[in-house]
């Protein structure tokens, strides 16, 4: 069985789901957030709650111990634990060692004991959503801090390599072209075709690298003037020996568009994960000619404010759910843009991501 008491009108309303087989005591429960201006909806079995949980929203979810079933709330917090991220308040008339040891596996936000009152009802379940949301802004520190410490990683290396394969790597060139001269005055043209690719895959090897240190260079996370059609092209050409084996054209059409007050080296990663998923989408086609992305930067308007809007279009199959959606990626890509003050989002019937960047003038 399942029933709502309130709105979902203003976007901020927090959607508690109450697990409850007492119709009483989940009616009465749901009044009384609903005073305290939350939304709530009760059911009163473990399936009902399992298929609310997957296919809706909910910032808590109140959750009896015992219930009718084959499953107990407790055996229900344990799948919510492993595939949401929802903070759990248990109900329970029951307070016995066993109980609560079996709760704390699950990692609850809170515990009532029945009977309780409004009081503590509206304490603990403002207290469990406001943990939760400082423990997702947490991770999300945490996370696009491991996103710079990769960055700053990734520089230490490149340098490492660069000093480390410069030097043999250039043993390697000159002795070619020693072979090949060699060979020539013997006459030995297959010898000479080998120098020659020996030659042409340490050139290779030499702009790897190069485009890896120049790329990661830049592990400041200052903010600056930048010119986006330079960190554009820096990234294509970081990623110009995929496109190469790949056959994908990566074009760069750059309007008149001003410098952006950003972090450098956090939009080259936005255009990096972006870029990325749109090499995997076109990777999906069939054929292998005419893969293509195309990076487009302008000026535009929305609402009487200009800023620069930056498109990432793919000619790739339809959406496999093979791109950056399945990607941790995301949430870094989205929180970068967020906290550039900018916007994010993807148009299937364009093929396109898109991002924008406010324009900031200089004082």
């Amino acid at each position: 069985m399942t029933a709502v008491v309130g709105s979902d009108k203003e976007t901020d309303v927090k959607r508690i789901l109450v697990v409850e087989d007492e119709r009483i005591i989940a009616i009465n429960i749901c009044s009384t957030l609903k005073q305290y201006g939350y939304n709530a909806t009760y059911v009163s079995d473990a399936n009902d709650a399992i298929e609310h949980i997957e296919n809706e929203h909910f910032d808590l979810v109140l959750m009896d111990i015992m219930l009718n079933g084959p499953m107990d709330g407790i055996e229900i917090a344990a799948i919510i634990k492993k595939t949401k991220e929802i903070p759990v308040i248990y109900l329970t008339a029951y307070s016995d060692e066993a109980t609560i040891n079996r709760a704390k596996a699950t990692e609850p936000f809170g515990y009532l004991i029945k009977p309780f009152n409004s009081r503590d009802l509206y304490i603990s379940v403002e207290m469990a959503i406001y943990k939760s949301q400082v423990q997702k802004h947490i991770r999300n520190v945490e996370s696009r801090l491991a996103e710079n410490q990769k960055w700053e990683t990734i520089a230490l290396v490149a340098s490492g390599i660069s000093h480390e394969v410069n030097n043999p790597l250039t043993s390697i060139l000159n002795l070619a072209d020693l072979i090949a001269l060699e060979a020539k005055k013997l006459g030995n043209q297959s010898l000479q075709d080998k120098s020659a690719k020996i030659a042409e895959e340490s050139d290779r090897i030499a702009k790897i690298i190069k485009n890896l240190v120049s790329y990661s260079q830049s592990t400041s996370s200052q903010w600056n003037y930048s010119n986006l059609g330079s960190i554009a092209n820096d990234t294509r050409s970081f990623l110009h020996q995929y496109f190469l084996k790949e056959g994908i054209q990566c074009e760069i059409e750059l309007g008149d568009v001003p410098l952006a007050y950003c972090q450098p080296q956090k939009i080259k990663q936005v255009l990096l994960n972006l870029i990325q998923d749109a090499r995997v989408r076109v990777n999906t086609r069939e054929d292998t000619i005419g893969r293509k992305i195309t990076v487009i930067l302008k000026q535009a308007e929305e609402e009487g404010t200009s800023h620069i809007l930056i498109q990432i279009k793919d000619n790739g199959s339809e959406d496999l759910m093979k791109g950056i959606s399945q990607m941790n990626s995301l949430e870094v890509t989205k929180s970068i843009i967020t906290e550039h003050k900018g916007k994010m989002y993807r148009d299937e019937s364009l093929s396109s991501w898109f991002f924008t960047l406010p324009i900031i003038k200089p004082l």
